[in-house]
């Protein structure tokens, strides 16, 4: 009878032994897995530097060949100007002429003369002339005694009123042509920040993802070498230890996927990097341990009011500050216009000197110039044209305040929905843990699955992939809003070349 018992019970104790030894097994394997943590760091190389967002924008704004063409905006404003002075440089003119016939001086004339036009109110223009002419064959009219004649005179132009004529309205013009170009040049550095920061924070992104893969291909690593031991001694069926590497190779093929974005998004980044000398700058750094810098698990709720932000970007966005120059520039095209619908007229007044003493004043010249189209065809023609090209401005103006404004609604609904979405995807990791964990000791206990506990990870997993992606788009609505509003550039400002 004992015997009989003991047979019964014999299998039993021994496989009750089996079993426990499988959970301590088991338990001791799960203790040595890696915790899937809510934050990560990333798996980049040790001797890689972590690039921040700030100091990579300073890099940018630093040496990047874009911003080098942005600040050429002022030599070219600073050439029109010079240009336009130009227009009012003193103008030096002379001449010589001789001829001889049977060794008797034929023709024997000098001309000289300097021409200072003035930037005021009837456009003067002062004159100062000598010419001398002798010889036997000359034109009474150019012949003067051997000291020759001296006149100095001064012309004007009564008709263009307290305007500055052509020249001086031209210089007007032109003299804003610094502001335009500084407003030109925060448009594009705005739009280079913008594009920066968005390469960034999308590598950002595929680098966490990358972890967040990896660190699941570790796991189930770990495990399919357990579950395929046990399989060999006969604890565990050889199908599960066929789904063990099932689940392996699945998850490898998500590496393989994220370890090309995260490849590509560094590969683009990267374009925004150089060197001082102009070389492009080879890409070595490691992304920060946060999707979002200084974020705490808890988002706050800063979103700025949206008339707020509207005023702000009204008045800081640098598209309308470059229409509101290119306004005034054509309203001086349309005043300039309308005054070429005048004769052009001009009074002249000259002091002439017949001695070697050019103070000493033998005579007065005066004479008058006019000079008009009869029926002032092309004259009208560029007065309409000035005024067609200020209503096509006042309505670009229009328009860039309307997409201003959608600018600005966007980038405040995105900012306030990517901020619900990232409280969603934080309060998702926290449910999608806790379901996790419950499998795994479940497992442990053998009253789950393998496909069970995958599942729990799997999707623990994809919470964490989107609280990654959650985090990031508040950055991005975020980038979005300093954009719409005009602001991103403010905190570099300082440090751009040639601030100061």
């Amino acid at each position: 009878m004992i015997h009989v018992l003991t047979a019964r019970l014999l299998p039993r104790i021994l496989g009750a032994l089996l079993l426990g030894c499988t959970l301590i097994g088991v338990s001791l394997s799960a203790a040595a897995q890696p915790d899937l943590q809510a934050n990560p760091a990333p798996m980049q190389n040790p001797d890689s530097s972590v690039l921040s967002l700030d100091d990579f924008l300073r890099m940018v704004l630093q040496e990047s060949p874009e911003v080098r063409s942005i600040r050429l905006e002022d030599d070219r404003a600073a050439a029109r100007v010079l240009e336009a002075r130009g227009l009012f440089d003193p103008t030096f003119a002379s001449g010589y002429e001789y001829k001889t016939q049977d060794e008797n001086d034929k023709l024997n004339v000098l001309r000289s003369g300097l021409s200072v036009p003035f930037n005021l109110p009837f456009s003067p223009n002062l004159t100062m002339d000598y010419r001398r002419g002798l010889g036997s064959s000359i034109d009474p009219s150019v012949a003067t005694s051997a000291f020759g004649e001296t006149r100095v005179g001064l012309e004007v132009a009564p008709l263009v009123g307290w305007t500055t004529g052509k020249r001086g309205v031209k210089l007007e013009k032109v003299r804003l042509e610094p502001r335009r170009a500084d407003a030109r040049q925060s448009v594009r550095r705005n739009q280079l920040l913008l594009d920066a920061t968005r390469a960034y924070l999308t590598w950002v992104e595929a680098q966490q993802v990358l972890t967040v893969n990896r660190e699941l291909v570790d796991v189930a690593v770990e495990r399919q070498t357990f579950i395929s031991r046990r399989a060999r001694i006969g604890e565990e069926a050889a199908i599960d230890s066929v789904e063990a590497e099932l689940i392996v190779v699945s998850r490898e093929g998500a590496v393989a996927a994220a370890t090309q974005k995260a490849e590509q998004a560094a590969a683009k980044l990267a374009v925004f990097l150089w060197n001082p000398d102009g070389s492009p700058m080879g890409f070595d750094f490691a992304a920060p341990d946060m999707p979002v810098e200084g974020a705490s698990p808890v988002l706050r709720r800063d979103v700025p009011a949206e008339a707020e932000a509207m005023d702000r970007a009204l008045r800081r966005r640098p598209e309308l500050q470059e229409i509101d120059v290119k306004l005034q520039q054509t309203r001086i095209d349309e005043r300039l216009a309308r005054v070429g619908l005048r004769p052009d007229l001009k009074l002249e007044a000259q002091a002439v000197s017949y001695d070697d003493t050019p103070m000493d004043v033998a005579d007065v010249k005066v004479g008058i110039k006019i000079d008009q189209s009869l029926f002032f065809r092309g004259d009208r023609s560029a007065v309409d044209e000035a005024e067609i090209e200020v209503r096509q401005t006042d309505l670009e103006r229009l328009l860039t305040e309307r997409k201003i404004e959608a600018d600005v609604r966007s980038a405040v609904v995105g900012l306030r929905e990517a901020q619900r979405r990232a409280e969603a995807a934080e309060r998702r990791v926290q449910l999608a843990r806790r379901l996790q964990r419950a499998e795994e000791r479940r497992f442990d206990l053998g009253e789950s699955t393998l496909f069970l506990l995958n599942q729990r990870e799997q999707a623990f997993a994809e919470a964490r992939v989107e609280r990654i992606k959650a985090r990031v788009a508040v950055r991005h609505a975020r980038a979005d809003l300093q954009w719409a509003t005009g602001a991103i550039a403010d905190p570099y400002l300082t440090t751009l070349p040639g601030s100061p």
